[in-house]
């Protein structure tokens, strides 16, 4: 059996070597998440999978502190070394290929695999949450994105338009088009909520891991943020409609247009926020009863 020592030495050498072998899909990876706001997210997802490791150092201390006095399974380790080569196997066939997901996928699979194989599959139970919570990391896949889009904005739209006749602005509705008296709207790619979407997911799943010994209420808590991201969408397309009614389509391009998507950012971040403050204050109730 290996000391630890040992085990740490070997893992930082075949890690180092996991990051040459990935080095060709790393920089368009960044790419992304610096140049396509839809999965600028991403620059978020290290840190704080980083952050919940960190939380667990105690764990993480303890257990590799024990590893020589516990007993790791020959064959279940080995069984990490498998899923570490054929995801290597996989990386290597797509990237040839040219096809981008697949080998980013193969990336946080490999990384999973290879801690699971240096160190135990009860060291990776420890960290779980944080290893799966790097596939946030994967950029969201322009064809799935395509597919989405469309039945967003449209409920959107159609969400939207009733709330602006309330306060008594004639339109006519369009499919995505709003024709005002003043000018017309067109409810673009960035008013359908993708992007809100994307961020308020990975952030109600960061929030509920916070709330205390109650899954029931932290599914609650990831099942309500595509709700919150939506209607924060809705709200903007309301909010744009009435300003152009008075000030013309000027306050749907540049400036005002992009002040208004960090609002909707904001008003989602406040409004989850807030729901995840409800519920853990219930499940702290609950446990202190």
């Amino acid at each position: 059996m290996l000391s630890t020592s040992s085990l740490i030495i070997r893992f930082i050498i075949l890690f180092v070597l996991l990051l040459c072998t990935y080095y060709p899909i790393i920089p368009g990876l960044v790419s992304v998440w610096l140049e396509d706001s839809n999965n600028s997210h991403g620059l978020l997802v290290p840190l704080i999978a980083g952050f919940f490791i960190y939380q667990k150092r105690h764990d993480l201390k303890s257990y590799i502190d024990n590893m020589g006095s516990l007993k790791c399974g020959f064959w279940t380790n080995s069984l990490g070394l498998f899923i570490f080569i054929v995801s290597l196997c996989i990386y290597i066939l797509f990237f040839v290929g040219s096809i981008d997901l697949v080998p980013r996928l193969m990336l946080i699979l490999s990384l999973i695999s290879l801690a699971w194989y240096c160190f135990g599959l009860s060291l990776i139970n420890i960290i779980l949450f944080p290893m799966l919570f790097m596939f946030f990391m994967v950029p969201v896949p322009d064809s799935f994105i395509g597919i989405i889009t469309l039945p967003m904005k449209t409920f959107a739209t159609n969400m939207a338009v009733p709330m602006i006749k309330i306060f008594g602005i004639p339109l006519v509705q369009e499919g995505n088009i709003i024709h005002l008296t003043t000018c017309t709207l067109e409810v673009a790619e960035a008013c359908s909520g993708i992007r809100s979407l994307t961020s308020m997911l990975m952030l109600s799943i960061f929030l509920a891991y916070m709330i205390k010994n109650n899954n029931y209420k932290r599914v609650i808590l990831v099942l309500l943020s595509p709700f919150i991201a939506i209607l924060a969408n809705v709200l903007r397309i309301m909010g744009t409609g009435i300003l152009a009614n008075s000030y013309g389509n000027r306050v749907a391009r540049g400036y005002v247009h992009d002040v208004s998507g960090y609002l909707v950012f904001i008003f989602g971040f406040i409004a989850l926020l807030l729901l995840f403050n409800l519920l853990n204050k219930e499940s702290n109730q609950d446990g202190s009863e």
